[in-house]
């Protein structure tokens, strides 16, 4: 079954023009972090198939990619801003997690911009996560063979399988854990943890692809059998549950891109 995901291109570069020479090198080590990662962070690796598997392109050279997308800077600017990036480790680069979506993220009928306050719409999101969760955790049962009622005890710690090779569910809930986290703070709008937030935002963006793919597909797959028992009876929860679980993911990741941009707005 096909994960609903594409890789979406990289951010628009940044213009250098009228930046001091530390200002330039600040702006391009900052453009390629935003847009590439250590593949540690979310690659797949294969020991027996020779390490990581770049399942959505590369491994990237951070000069190659630096000196393309800003053209007009001068070379000791791009080898300064090389060198800046490799502290971090490596020399071979994924691109980040941020640009793994759903294939129709952009949807402008379903994720449209909100434009009531951004502190009206946190105050809203605690709600949307704490539906998110209940349907996560119904998720997570019945990954687990729909025995398991969530309450520790015999089979709690059973591994979930997996529903799709891009979807973990334990991981949303640590996000679901961070957002809440963040949205306690007494001074969200102006401070929170940004890498945490563009985390949650790309995970329940998955999610989201994930449910519209089910939504699209189970009633045919159902009907041809063509999956299995686990898959099929959390395909049956997402048609049952589809309005409301739509209805809580939609906003919330809407909300968290609007949270990130406004906080870094401020930063």
């Amino acid at each position: 079954m096909s994960s609903g995901l594409e890789r979406k291109p990289s951010g628009a570069a940044p213009s250098l023009e009228g930046l001091e020479r530390e200002e330039r090198v600040e702006a391009m080590r900052d453009w390629f972090l935003e847009n590439y990662e250590d593949p540690a962070n979310s690659t797949p690796y294969d020991g027996g198939e020779g390490g990581y598997q770049y399942i959505w392109g590369g491994p990237y050279d951070a000069s190659e990619e630096i000196s393309a997308n800003f053209p007009d800077a001068e070379e000791d600017e791009i080898e300064e801003a090389v060198d800046e990036v490799q502290t971090e480790g490596t020399y071979d680069w994924a691109p980040a997690d941020g640009r793994i979506q759903p294939d129709d993220y952009d949807d402008v009928d379903d994720l449209d911009d909100d434009p009531r306050p951004l502190s009206d719409r946190l105050d809203e999101l605690g709600g949307q996560i704490g539906r998110i969760e209940e349907h996560v955790a119904e998720l997570l049962r019945l990954s687990r063979g729909g025995d398991d009622d969530g309450a520790p005890g015999i089979g709690h710690n059973r591994p979930p399988e997996a529903l799709d090779d891009d979807l973990d569910l334990l991981e949303i809930q640590e996000s679901i854990a961070d957002v809440r986290a963040e949205l306690a703070r007494p001074d969200r709008e102006d401070v929170a943890d940004v890498a945490k937030l563009k985390r949650a935002e790309t995970r329940f963006g998955r999610l989201l692809g994930w449910v519209r793919e089910q939504a699209a597909n189970a009633p045919k797959n159902l009907a041809d059998g063509a999956v299995k028992a686990v898959g099929a009876a959390a395909a049956a929860y997402v048609i049952a549950h589809l309005d409301e679980i739509l209805a809580a993911l939609q906003p919330a990741i809407s909300t968290i891109a609007d949270w990130v941009a406004m906080v870094q707005m401020v930063i």
